[in-house]
């Protein structure tokens, strides 16, 4: 009995060793966290206290949420930049999407450009695409919307520019769901 134990015990460890050298899986120990991982703290935080101010659509086909902003400005007739914050729970992930209103829909790349009260300027462009094209967008704009210095913003439209946040209902329409999204990532701005 001994020797029945012996051999299907080295048996079974050289089959689990053998197998072994064909997983081409691995863990990821490092560390490391992807840009738009949120913690399980920051997911119960937004949504036991920020998610009251968002209208949230389900997206069970993608096992998504998407967040609008309460308080957004939702006439297609004007030229608006409202942001959609969305938050994919399988993937423990969140993403910024804008969703340009008025002449600004057709407008791909968007040319923005900014002017500080002191006179910095600076400009941005930004491409339909994925969601690194979104929040590298926001990454832009954002502290010049926080600024406590005035800034005017202008989108360059049928080759002209336009003014763009223009009225503080549109300008909280962009930050809010920005300053949320950069607590969910641990971004705190």
């Amino acid at each position: 009995m001994w020797k029945l134990l012996k051999i299907f015990g080295i048996a079974s460890f050289s089959f689990v060793f053998l197998l072994s050298f064909f997983n081409e899986r691995r863990a990821d120990n490092t560390g490391d966290r992807d840009e738009f991982s949120i913690t399980d703290a920051s997911r119960i935080y937004f949504q036991n206290v920020r998610s009251a101010y968002y209208d949230m659509e389900n997206r069970r086909d993608a096992k998504m949420n998407l967040y609008r902003f309460g308080k957004r400005v939702e006439d297609s007739t004007q030229n608006v930049l409202n942001v959609t914050l969305i938050v994919n729970a399988p993937k423990d992930a969140a993403y910024l999407y804008l969703e340009p209103m008025g002449i600004l829909q057709k407008e791909n790349p968007l040319k923005v450009k900014w002017q500080v009260e002191g006179g910095k300027t600076g400009d941005s462009q930004f491409y339909q695409g994925d969601r690194y094209s979104h929040y590298h967008f926001v990454k832009e704009v954002y502290p010049w919307l926080i600024t406590t210095e005035e800034t005017k913003f202008w989108a360059f439209v049928d080759e002209e520019w336009i003014p763009l946040f223009v009225t503080q209902k549109e300008i909280n329409a962009f930050l809010t769901p920005c300053k949320d999204f950069f607590r969910l990532v641990g971004e705190e701005n």
